[in-house]
């Protein structure tokens, strides 16, 4: 049992022998789910952090640095060498494949 009424089942059927408007939608639809998962293919952030027991997702969430035992009550910078080496002897991350 189809959804779509006989009129619109006439317009997909039409818009599906138009290779090339068929062949583009689906690239399009690619692209624009791969552009939805942007943040879990390229970021400057880890996707999970595990720091002293505890599961953090920085690349959804804000932290501050006293999270990661730093002094500043600021944004953490997850290039910064000493939150690096924090995170590295109490806990582990995972990062993005592409890592900026």
């Amino acid at each position: 049992m189809s959804r779509l009424s006989p009129i619109n089942q006439a317009r997909w059927a039409r818009f599906r022998s138009n290779r090339r408007g068929y062949w583009s939608l689906w690239i399009f639809l690619a692209a624009f789910a791969l552009s939805l998962a942007a943040n879990l293919i390229a970021n400057d952030r880890p996707l999970l952090v595990r720091y002293e027991g505890r599961l953090y997702v920085p690349f959804m969430v804000n932290y501050s640095e006293t999270t990661f035992g730093g002094e500043l009550n600021t944004t953490t910078d997850f290039q910064d060498p000493f939150v690096i080496k924090q995170i590295e002897q109490h806990g582990w991350a995972i990062w993005a494949p592409i890592r900026f």
